[in-house]
């Protein structure tokens, strides 16, 4: 890809506070899902990261998607998470699954059972979002991909034991934000059901060359939406029930 070099530079410029928020990539853009996550990894390998895990959804009549996430800023709950003074981050509250063993490439896919199988660990999540974009609406679905979807970071709680004997897609999201509850409502997973991109994402990554392997950490899209809000607050994103995740906005 003649211009991935200069897309990972466009990016990184942005999130090393060289360059305002970009309109878009212009003729750097991705014109295929495989250079939007060439795109990805050429960022992460600038930022001095590895893969931690993957974000992705499965939403009902749209195209699913996924973005890997930098394992340094996957976090315990509870955690302080900077917002630069006057700027804003995006908060969204999930369910996550942390893999206990690998699912490498194989010529049949995986089925439910024995994704479900290879999980270690299930539990809710907050996902920051931080966006590289002057207006990620505008960009195409290929732009936001290379932008990792707009992840800043994932806070993790602590694991449910009897998870696998629950009911994930009926479970009651409540987010608050400082002293209002911003959302408080059953359901709310884009996918419906949280295992379903789960399973999507471990029969499609060996499409990209990649592989879900044990100890990453997969987030399976907002229950509440995405909400903006501004520094010096404390958010709490929960599952009634399920466990609550804590971030001390900085």
């Amino acid at each position: 890809m003649a211009g991935m070099d200069e897309a990972i530079a466009m990016l990184m410029a942005v999130r090393e506070g060289r360059s305002p928020p970009l309109a878009g990539l212009g003729a750097a853009a991705p014109t295929t899902e495989a250079e939007a996550w060439a795109i990805q990894r050429g960022v992460l390998a600038r930022l001095g990261g590895r893969i931690g895990g993957y974000k992705c959804a499965t939403p009902p009549g749209k195209p699913p998607s996924a973005a890997a996430l930098n394992a340094a800023f996957i976090k315990p709950s509870p955690t302080p998470w900077p917002v630069a003074k006057g700027g804003l981050i995006g908060i969204e509250t999930e369910i996550a699954f942390r893999l206990g063993r690998d699912l490498p490439a194989r010529a049949t896919a995986y089925s439910r059972e024995e994704v479900l199988g290879a999980v270690a660990g299930c539990f809710p999540a907050v996902e920051m979002v931080e966006t590289r974009y002057a207006d990620p609406k505008a960009v195409t679905p290929l732009e936001a991909a290379a932008d990792h979807i707009a992840h800043a970071g994932l806070v993790c709680g602590a694991d449910v034991p009897d998870w696998r004997a629950r009911d994930l897609p009926g479970l009651t999201v409540r987010q608050t934000c400082g002293a209002e509850v911003q959302v408080e409502k059953v359901g709310g997973n884009p996918s419906g059901d949280p295992v379903a991109p789960l399973v999507w994402l471990a029969n499609h990554l060996p499409t990209m060359g990649l592989h879900l392997e044990a100890g990453q950490v997969v987030t399976t899209g907002s229950c509440t939406g995405l909400l903006w809000v501004q520094g010096g607050q404390r958010v709490v994103g929960e599952f009634l029930g399920f466990g609550a995740v804590v971030v001390d906005l900085a």
